[in-house]
C-alpha cells in the first residue's frame, strides 16, 4: 500500500504540473489561431543559433498575422508565443521533462533549415512575448511583439 501512494502523488504531480496551458485564458491574452482568408500581413522571422530576427514586431490589435519563420542556425529552434511568466514556467518544464511532446497552438518546432508557417489573430493590445523554449536557447532567443490599439 506505501508504494501505491507516491506513486499516485507522482502521477498527479506530473500531470498538473505540467498539462497544457488553460487555452480559453491563453487566448484571452495573446489572441487565437487565425484565419488564412483573413490574413492582412506576412511578417518573416529567421531564428539563428542565439536570436530571433527580427526580435521586436509591432501589430494592430485584431489583425491576423502570417508568420513565416525559417530556422537559419544549425540546431533545431521553437518559437512559442505568450506571456513572460507562462514561457517560463513552459522552459522550467522542458528541462524536467525534455522528452515529453508538445502541441501548444502557438509554437513552432523547426529543424535546421525547415521553415513553417503560422497564422495568429491578435485579439488584445498589449505586450506578447515570444521565445526559443528550449533548454539553454531561451535566455537569448526571445522577442516581443507590440500589439497596438487600433
Amino acid at each position: 500500500m506505501n508504494r501505491i501512494i507516491p506513486l499516485v502523488i507522482l502521477v498527479l504531480f506530473s500531470t498538473e504540473s505540467y498539462s497544457a496551458p488553460n487555452h480559453s485564458n491563453l487566448e484571452s491574452d495573446i489572441g487565437r489561431p487565425g484565419d488564412s482568408d483573413k490574413v492582412s500581413r506576412i511578417i518573416k522571422l529567421t531564428q539563428v543559433d542565439n536570436m530571433f530576427l527580427p526580435a521586436e514586431i509591432e501589430v494592430n490589435e485584431g489583425e491576423t498575422i502570417q508568420f513565416v519563420v525559417k530556422n537559419g542556425g544549425n540546431h533545431k529552434h521553437e518559437m512559442l508565443m505568450g506571456s513572460m511568466a507562462e514561457l517560463k514556467k513552459i522552459v522550467k518544464m522542458r528541462r524536467m521533462y525534455p522528452d515529453k511532446e508538445h502541441s501548444e497552438t502557438q509554437l513552432l518546432q523547426l529543424e535546421p533549415g525547415e521553415q513553417k508557417e503560422l497564422i495568429w489573430q491578435f485579439t488584445r493590445a498589449g505586450i506578447i512575448d515570444f521565445a526559443c523554449p528550449l533548454p539553454g536557447h531561451f535566455k537569448k532567443m526571445r522577442g516581443k511583439i507590440f500589439v497596438e490599439k487600433k
